[in-house]
């Protein structure tokens, strides 16, 4: 259960469609999320409800949860702690950047923004970073190992957002120079679900590459 926007549900829709899983996809519209708040676990979504109606909430646990039951989770300990090392730190992707110029006038705002992704902004170093981890703890555009996993789709879901028209001020051409994210990019838009999955949808920021 999510809005009707890829955003923080994203990664595991393309999850449970990589693995081959028929899943309900629910989408709450805005309106509707005030009296279904309530019935969340925490408060928020997305919210992963199993067959059998037990629940599971926040988007790293329920990534993790069906990334194991799929085969997209490392089973080897040290590339299981990278996968989640990444997944923690590009969450702030978002975070840093939505921070940047909050409370400002709109013309004030989208100019923060653009300095925030641009080279010595908060956002931008921890694009680098991010760039870096993939140049040395992954190969053949995966963030971690030489095979699609969990942090893949997370990184995909996260830097697509970041460029697709969400935060204000942002250029859509922000992540070509780097190019390992490029990569993981192109990596995931061409595997043949996810391909299938964006079939009929315009969702700004999401490919083909």
């Amino acid at each position: 259960v999510y809005f009707g926007i890829p955003g923080r549900g994203e990664a595991t829709r393309l999850a449970l469609t990589i693995g081959g899983v028929k899943f309900t996809d629910e989408r709450i519209a805005f309106p509707q999320w005030k009296e279904f708040k309530s019935t969340t676990p925490w408060g928020s979504l997305p919210v992963l409800e199993l067959s059998d109606g037990r629940k599971i909430a926040q988007q790293r646990t329920i990534l993790r949860f069906v990334g194991k039951e799929l085969s997209l989770y490392p089973t080897d300990p040290w590339l299981a702690a990278k996968v989640d090392e990444l997944m923690d730190a590009a969450e702030d992707i978002g975070t840093k950047t939505f921070q940047a110029g909050q409370g400002l006038e709109q013309a004030a705002k989208e100019a923060a923004r653009k300095e925030a992704v641009s080279e010595g902004g908060k956002s931008y170093a921890l694009l680098e970073k991010v760039d870096a981890f993939i140049a040395e703890n992954g190969s053949g555009g995966h963030a971690v190992g030489d095979r699609t996993t969990v942090a893949d789709l997370f990184l995909f879901a996260q830097c697509n957002g970041l460029v697709s028209g969400l935060y204000d001020g942002i250029p859509s051409n922000t992540l070509d120079g780097f190019s390992n994210i490029m990569a993981l990019r192109k990596c995931v838009r061409e595997l043949p679900p996810v391909t299938a999955w964006y079939e009929g949808k315009d969702y700004p920021g999401y490919g083909p590459f």
